[in-house]
């Protein structure tokens, strides 16, 4: 008894395999090329979830939350932010975390390596004037030893502030349009993430 059997030719499985090599050829090197600025994103939009998260809970739960930046000074080094249950709604400057009320710790360069704070001198800030050498990458000023602000019960913020991100690799070498912005309105407590424009030098 013959059977008919149907498969595919030397040639086709040689033009496929082609296909194949020359696709993966073009997507490696872009996908590498692309995988600093996933990283940034990627470091954005936690800080953006994060907040308004702080900000849903605030309202929620009828107290403050309250997040800090870097250790004491302050000092930013350590690309690190905190998040703070307020219960008892004693934190106020001058600052001293309770570290009872603790409820996450985010370490920006251990999450999405290579990303942390900063920015390249020269660029605008996010509102119009210009980041200086010397600037903070934490807007949110201190009045005492620690660089933070706080959610309210009613959504807004206690100061209005942003922080700047930016790759190692981009700080080094002045690259402008991989770097992000995260600010924070006082009056609404509105989170808003930007991307810079290199071309126009502004936020958008």
């Amino acid at each position: 008894m013959m059977y008919n059997q149907k498969g595919f030719s030397i040639l086709e499985l040689i033009v496929v395999v082609a296909i194949v090599a020359v696709v993966t050829g073009i997507f490696i090197p872009v996908y590498f090329s692309m995988k600093p600025t996933i990283r940034v994103n990627g470091a954005a939009r936690q800080i953006q979830g994060d907040f308004m998260w702080a900000r849903m809970r605030a309202v929620s739960e009828n107290n403050n939350y309250v997040i800090t930046f870097g250790s004491a000074g302050p000092d930013l080094s350590n690309n690190t932010y905190y998040m703070y249950d307020d219960d008892n709604g004693d934190f106020n400057d001058p600052a001293v975390p309770d570290a009872n009320e603790l409820v996450k710790t985010v370490v920006i360069s251990g999450e999405y390596e290579g990303v942390g704070y900063g920015f390249v001198p020269g660029m605008d800030d996010t509102s119009g004037g210009t980041l200086n050498a010397g600037d903070p990458p934490v807007t949110f000023q201190p009045k005492s030893n620690i660089s933070w602000f706080k959610f309210k019960p009613n959504g807004s913020a206690n100061k209005n502030g942003g922080i700047y991100l930016i790759l190692d690799e981009d700080k080094t070498s002045g690259r402008k349009d991989r770097s992000r912005a995260i600010t924070v309105i006082q009056q609404t407590g509105r989170v808003r993430t930007y991307d810079y424009n290199a071309i126009d030098n502004e936020w958008q």
